[in-house]
């Protein structure tokens, strides 16, 4: 357990400064304290689940990102409560089908590349 609360706090610290955000800034633009986001980074604490949408958003990450390795207490639930086929990939957007997210992805990714999805 000890390891997984210190793998989020590197992993929180590491994303906080490749955006060039102090632990005031993030502290400001997540609404808790400084001494809260320091608790986190060391590892003495966890964000609640609540948290996490408006610390991505800081980060400029998806909250998935914000995931432990696995375990129970992981932070962030990308699926939609009742339909595991449901996925929010925009945590303020509309849920929709797995299916339809993959097949976006490999749209963009033909897009990128120059080739067709079924490639």
């Amino acid at each position: 357990m000890a390891e997984l609360r210190d793998e989020f706090g590197r992993k929180l610290r590491s994303l906080r400064e490749a955006q060039g955000l102090s632990v005031g800034v993030l502290a400001e633009m997540v609404g808790v304290s400084r001494v809260t986001i320091w608790n986190w980074e060391k590892g003495d604490r966890r964000p609640s689940a609540r948290m996490i949408p408006s610390l991505a958003k800081a980060l400029q990450v998806m909250p998935v990102h914000l995931r432990s390795s696995g375990g129970a207490d992981d932070l962030a639930d990308p699926g939609v409560p009742g339909n595991p086929e449901m996925v929010r990939p925009d945590p303020f957007g509309q849920p929709e089908l797995l299916s339809e997210v993959i097949a976006r992805a490999k749209q963009m990714i033909a897009d990128a590349s120059g080739a067709s999805p079924g490639d």
